[in-house]
C-alpha cells in the first residue's frame, strides 16, 4: 500500500492543466532523430528530440527515489560505437510525501548521443533506440519503451505529406514577399536606378522597352536560382543556413560595399564603364542588347541587396522552402523572383504607360548624379555592419580598400576612358581586384577570423537578455513568459520594427506592467543554436518575434511591427 500511494504522489504538476488530460494514459511522445553531419563520423552526434505532451512530464535520467523509473535510452546499431548519452538539464520540483525534489523533463527536449566510432561500408541510418520513460501527471504510470528508428521518422512524414497540399499557399507568400521587397529600405537605392532606367527606356520601341523587362526578370531570377543551389549545396553539406546568411560572412559585406562605392563613382561620372567598341557594335546589332546587360545586372544587385530584408509573406514561404524538398525549394524561390521582377515585366510588357514620365533632358544627368548618394549610404550601412562583424582594425583595413577603389576608379577615367586601348580598362581593375584577394588573405582575412574567434560578452543591460535555449527553458519552468526577438544589425527591417515597436512609449509602458522577460536572439554572425530555434517555428531568418506564454502558448509575430500589434500580444502573457 505505501508504495501505491508513493506512485500515484511521486510528480504533481498544475491543476489547471489536469483537468485538460486523461490520468489513465499519455499519448507516445513525439521524436525526431537526426545527425550533426548528413554522414556520421568518430566525434559527429546523434540526437534525439522528445516532445513530451502538454500537461505531463516524465522523469529525468536520474531520480532520487528507488520507487521512480528513470529515462533511459538503449542503442542498436551495427558498426556504430556511441559514448555516454548527454540528457538536457531536468528541473527540480518538491515532492512532499516523498520529501525530496524530483528531477523532472517536459515539453521539448534534445538527447545527445556522441558518436565514439563508425565502421565503413555501413548504413549511418540504420540506427534503432529504445526509449524508456516513465510518464507523470498527478500520478505516475507505469514505465513505458518505445522504438525510434529513422525510418519510422520516414513513416512520420510520410503521413505528414498532406502538408504539401499547402504548396500553393506558399506559392502565393513567396510572390507576395517577392513583391513587397520592391518596397523595403534595403532595395530602394537599386529601386531609384531602375526607375532612372524605365524612364530612358520609355522613349525606345516597345520590342526594346520588352527586352528591358525580360532581361531585368531574367537577373532576378538568376540571382534566386543560384541562392536556391547555394542552399541546396550547404543544406547537403550539414550546415545551417537562413535567409540573408551571406550578411553574417564578412567577406560578401566587404565585397558589396567595394561593389556599390565603384558603382557609385560611376555614377558621379569619376569613370565609365564601358566594352570595346567592336563588342559593342556587335551588342548594337542585336538590337541594342547592352540595355538589357544593364538591366540584368541591376536585376543581380536588386536580389543581392535585397535579402537581409525578410518581407511580410516571406519570412513564412522560405522558412518552409528551407526544409522543403529540392523541388519544392526551388519552386518557391521561383515565386519570390516572379513577385520581385514582376513590376518591371508588367511595365516592359505595357510600354504606353510610361508616357505620364517626364521627357528626357538635362534633368536625367542631374538625377544620375544624385542617385549616387544613396548607393554611398549604402556603402556606409554595410562598412557599419562589417565593423560590428570583423572589430575596428579590419574596419580600418576595409576603409583603406574603399580608399584604393577610389584611386583606381579616378585612374581609370584618367587612362581608360571610353576609345583608349580598352586593355587597360581591364588591367587596372583585374591589379585591384589582385590587390583584394592578397590583402584579405593576408591581412583582413585573419583578422576578421580573430574576430569570430573572440567570445562575445553577455551583458544584460536591464533590457534583453541574450538568448539560449537553456536559459528559455528555465525561465518558462518557473512561469515566465518570455518574449523572443530575433533580430541582427544587417536586418534593416528589425531596425525598423526597433523604431516603430520597441522604441515606442507605450509600448515600453506595457513591457513595464507587465511581466514579460525580454530575449534577444542576435543573429548577427552565424548561429546555429538561433537559427534551429527560428525554424523550428517555420521562419527562416530575420525579423524573429515570438512571445511564449506562462502557460507556454507559442505566439508568433508577423515580419513587420506596430506598436499596437505588440501590446494586443503581450495582453495574452498570463
Amino acid at each position: 500500500m505505501p508504495i501505491i500511494l508513493l506512485l500515484f504522489f511521486a510528480a504533481i504538476s498544475g491543476s489547471a492543466q489536469v483537468s485538460s488530460i486523461s490520468l489513465n494514459s499519455m499519448d507516445p511522445p513525439e521524436t525526431k532523430l537526426f545527425y550533426s553531419q548528413p554522414s556520421p563520423k568518430a566525434g559527429d552526434t546523434l540526437y534525439l528530440n522528445i516532445t513530451i505532451p502538454q500537461g505531463w512530464h516524465i522523469n529525468s535520467n536520474v531520480v532520487l527515489d528507488d520507487f521512480l523509473i528513470p529515462s533511459s535510452i538503449e542503442t542498436l546499431a551495427e558498426g556504430i560505437e556511441f559514448d555516454s548519452t548527454i540528457w538536457p538539464t531536468p528541473f527540480e520540483l518538491y515532492n512532499e510525501v516523498l520529501n525530496i525534489n524530483l528531477h523532472l523533463l517536459q515539453d521539448s527536449f534534445t538527447v545527445s548521443l556522441p558518436i565514439k566510432s563508425v565502421s565503413k561500408n555501413i548504413d549511418p541510418y540504420d540506427v534503432k533506440l529504445k526509449f524508456t520513460y516513465q510518464a507523470c501527471a498527478n500520478i505516475c504510470l507505469a514505465p513505458k519503451t518505445i522504438e525510434v528508428s529513422f525510418y519510422q521518422e520516414k513513416k512520420k512524414s510520410d503521413l505528414g505529406s498532406s502538408k504539401k497540399n499547402s504548396i500553393f499557399l506558399y506559392l502565393l507568400l513567396a510572390f507576395l514577399g517577392g513583391l513587397l521587397l520592391n518596397f523595403m529600405p534595403c532595395v530602394l537605392p537599386v529601386l531609384f536606378l531602375k526607375i532612372f532606367d524605365l524612364i530612358r527606356k520609355s522613349k525606345e520601341s516597345a520590342r526594346d522597352t520588352l527586352k528591358w523587362g525580360i532581361a531585368t526578370t531574367c537577373g532576378v531570377s538568376c540571382t534566386f536560382f543560384a541562392i536556391a543551389a547555394a542552399i541546396l549545396i550547404i543544406r547537403l553539406t550539414g550546415h545551417a543556413v537562413g535567409w540573408g546568411f551571406q550578411f553574417q560572412y564578412p567577406v560578401y559585406t566587404a565585397t558589396m560595399a567595394l561593389s556599390l562605392a565603384v558603382f557609385a563613382l560611376s555614377l558621379w561620372g569619376v569613370f565609365d564603364i564601358w566594352m570595346p567598341g567592336n563588342v559593342l557594335s556587335v551588342w548594337e546589332k542585336r538590337a541594342k542588347a547592352s540595355g538589357s546587360r544593364g538591366a540584368f545586372a541591376y536585376g543581380i544587385l536588386l536580389v543581392l541587396l535585397s535579402t537581409p530584408c525578410s518581407a511580410p509573406f516571406l519570412g513564412t514561404a522560405v522558412g518552409f522552402a528551407f526544409a522543403a524538398s529540392t523541388i519544392d525549394l526551388f519552386l518557391i524561390f521561383a515565386a519570390v523572383a516572379i513577385g520581385m521582377s514582376s513590376p518591371y515585366l508588367i511595365l516592359s510588357i505595357f510600354p504606353q504607360w510610361t508616357r505620364i514620365l517626364p521627357k528626357p533632358g538635362l534633368w536625367m544627368l542631374i538625377l544620375k548624379r544624385l542617385l549616387g548618394f544613396p548607393l554611398l549610404l549604402t556603402v556606409i550601412w554595410l562598412v557599419w555592419i562589417f565593423s560590428k562583424q570583423a572589430g575596428s582594425e579590419a574596419t580600418f583595413g576595409l576603409g583603406l580598400l574603399l580608399s584604393s577603389a577610389t584611386f583606381f576608379a579616378w585612374l581609370s577615367g584618367l587612362l581608360a576612358k571610353p576609345g583608349k586601348p580598352w586593355w587597360r580598362f581591364v588591367v587596372l581593375w583585374f591589379v585591384f581586384i589582385a590587390m583584394y584577394a592578397v590583402l584579405w588573405n593576408q591581412w583582413l582575412g585573419p583578422k576578421v577570423r580573430e574576430a569570430s574567434l573572440t567570445p562575445a560578452v553577455e551583458e544584460d543591460n536591464g533590457e534583453w537578455l541574450p538568448f539560449s535555449n537553456a536559459r528559455l527553458d528555465s525561465l518558462q519552468n518557473y512561469g515566465y513568459a518570455v518574449w523572443v526577438n530575433g533580430t541582427a544589425d544587417w536586418c534593416i527591417t528589425c531596425k525598423v520594427n526597433d523604431k516603430n515597436a520597441f522604441e515606442s512609449e507605450k509600448v515600453k509602458k506595457a513591457f513595464e506592467e507587465i511581466p514579460v522577460i525580454k530575449m534577444r536572439a542576435d543573429y548577427t554572425k552565424p548561429n546555429y543554436e538561433i537559427l534551429r530555434f527560428i525554424e523550428s517555428y517555420g521562419r527562416s531568418g530575420v525579423p524573429f518575434d515570438l512571445l511564449l506564454t506562462s502557460h507556454k502558448e507559442a505566439i508568433l509575430l508577423p515580419e513587420l511591427l506596430t506598436a499596437d500589434a505588440v501590446i494586443e500580444v503581450l495582453e495574452r502573457a498570463y
